[in-house]
């Protein structure tokens, strides 16, 4: 423009110089401005139009690039639910989906947690800790933003904030830099939620990832829900007909009330997948606060047993505080104190008239939690053994006292024979320890002479009396079996124990009868015994009846050397 009015002085002066007229000056002027704005015009016009041309190419190009991409998602999608379409089990497709969203474990990890009962529990997981909850918290909030939005992906302070950062194990939350929720619906609630550390495909904007899953979640959560309803039938019948299977059993002949729990209770064992299962009473006298009356489950050796009992002991406890059913895996074991042996447990109370008489325990070695399936079934056994149980403890009790000597309340000579007969052919099978010790009062003849009937009959109360007191410190007194062989000699059989053993326990029972203060009207009545030993062996002893010939013959020793004394046939007397 300045170059143009340059010009037209120039050219005005240069004609004013030759004298040519002011106006035609102008009129050149005029013209050549005219001419300068139609082509400022033109050119104008010609560079919106290359404007609005690279425009129109700029569309076209994101327009190829948006349907490449969406071709290359399409092709993502479709080939995913090819994948999801072909498999027949519901968690296989879970599954196959979250190895989708988390292709390397050291990278990443995702769950997927399916809404039971207003509560998200966990139903499948990939790279995640094994000690984590069972049970999910899920924010309201996030709740509500998922029901609109559908894919929702946390970070920072709101991740750090959210219940569900709060219900991952420590170890998996420093994975995590971001969580991408994925919400299943069922109508228009949230039915299920994937939740992983990452969207699908990697490299790809997170834009198109969102919309990916978004378009994933619209395809697959018909499937999934179906999948789900058809699950949660098949649950419920499986449920009812595991219920059916306990009640007829409980409904069956047995040759005692107490096996029938026996029966009953392992077969709740085998179908929870328990490692030991125990039933217990409440003893609110006891400083344990509980007692076992029906125990099975897996084989354990006597150190480990004793250990296994406490923590059981300590479960129930906790179970019959709380009132309700009580699972507890992992961290909530360490926190109460049980760091070892048990990694899962499942305790529920057994209430009668508001008052909780005892418990089901049921334990595992694994440290994945009970699911609900397990959860239902201990319910549902301990309503039904809650109606029955009371009814049951009364025909163990008559059954009981049919076993116990009157007098002494140890077992009868009857139940012993028979007791000692399993155990025998148990430490036969197994090439395992069994001792028996026989046990005879010294002079006890001229103890009723001398003091009259009653006064021997109070001396064989006091004797039994101690050897319960002293059974309940053998750690494996819950197997220790104590009779009155017949008048007064007494019998204690030790399953699991060997020689050595049974002659320090044989001493301890020897010196506290010597000890002990036996009264009667107010005379004080010295007692003694003599104890014989005898200890199963392979190859040497093949029947009950040699057993207890050796512990006779080792007891018509110790009468021999003066009385008052503890003699093995393989020992010198102790």
């Amino acid at each position: 423009m300045s170059y143009l009015i340059a010009s037209i002085i120039e050219v005005f002066t240069n004609n004013v110089a030759h004298g040519v007229s002011s106006l035609s000056v102008v009129a050149i002027a005029c013209v050549c401005l005219l001419q300068y704005a139609v082509y400022s015009l033109k050119m104008s016009a010609v560079r919106q139009e290359n404007e609005e041309f690279q425009r129109n190419i700029s569309a076209v190009e994101e327009e190829l690039n948006d349907v490449q991409s969406d071709r290359a998602m399409t092709l993502i999608e479709n080939h995913i639910l090819r994948e999801f379409v072909t498999q027949s089990e519901f968690d296989q497709t879970i599954e196959l989906l979250l190895k989708r969203y988390v292709p390397s474990l050291r990278e990443g990890f995702g769950i997927y947690l399916n809404q039971i009962g207003g509560e998200f529990k966990l139903r499948e997981a990939r790279g995640i800790t094994k000690n984590t909850k069972a049970v999910y918290e899920v924010d309201s909030e996030i709740l509500h933003q998922l029901r609109s939005e559908n894919v929702l992906i946390l970070r920072g302070k709101k991740l750090r904030e959210s219940q569900i950062y709060g219900c991952l194990h420590e170890q998996d939350r420093s994975r995590v830099q971001k969580l991408c929720l994925m919400a299943v619906y069922d109508k228009e609630d949230v039915s299920g939620i994937f939740i992983t550390t990452d969207l699908y495909p990697k490299g790809v904007d997170e834009k198109q990832q969102i919309k990916l899953a978004k378009r994933l979640l619209i395809c697959i959560s018909r499937n999934i829900v179906k999948n789900q309803d058809f699950e949660s039938h098949r649950y419920e019948l499986r449920v009812t007909r595991e219920q059916l299977e306990l009640r007829s059993l409980a409904d069956q002949q047995y040759k005692t009330p107490v096996k029938m729990l026996e029966e009953f209770l392992d077969r709740l064992r085998q179908l929870t997948n328990s490692s030991r299962a125990g039933l217990f009473l409440s003893t609110p006298g006891e400083e344990s606060g509980c007692k076992a009356i029906v125990q099975c489950g897996i084989t354990l050796q006597t150190g480990v047993k004793t250990r296994w009992r406490e923590h059981e002991i300590n479960l129930v406890r906790i179970g019959l505080s709380s009132g309700e059913n009580t699972s507890l895996a992992g961290d909530q074991l360490e926190n109460h104190g049980i760091r070892s042996l048990i990694g899962a447990a499942l305790i529920s109370p057994l209430v009668t008239n508001r008052k909780r008489i005892g418990a089901i325990c049921l334990t595992s070695q694994e440290s994945q939690p009970y699911d609900e399936r397990s959860l239902r079934l201990i319910s549902w056994a301990s309503q039904f053994l809650s109606n029955t149980l009371l009814k049951v403890l009364s025909h163990a009790t008559i059954e009981r006292q049919a076993k116990q000597d009157g007098l002494t309340g140890l077992v009868n000579r009857r139940s012993f024979d028979e007791l000692i007969e399993d155990e025998f052919n148990r430490a036969h099978s197994m090439q395992m320890s069994c001792s028996l010790i026989l046990i005879d009062l010294d002079h006890f003849k001229s103890v009723n002479d001398t003091y009259g009937h009653q006064a021997g009959d109070e001396v064989l109360r006091r004797v039994a009396h101690i050897l319960r007191e002293r059974i309940k410190e053998i750690r494996s007194s819950d197997s220790v079996i104590a009779a009155r062989y017949g008048g007064e000699e007494l019998a204690i059989l030790l399953p699991d124990i060997g020689l050595a053993g049974t002659e320090r326990i044989a001493e301890v029972i020897r010196h506290s009868i010597e000890t002990s203060t036996i009264e009667f009207n107010d005379t004080v009545i010295p007692v003694t015994a003599s104890l014989g030993i005898s200890t199963y062996a392979p190859h040497v002893m093949e029947s009950v009846e040699a057993m207890v010939a050796a512990a006779d013959g080792a007891l018509y020793q110790a009468k021999a050397e003066g009385r008052n004394r503890v003699c093995s046939l393989t020992s010198s007397p102790v």
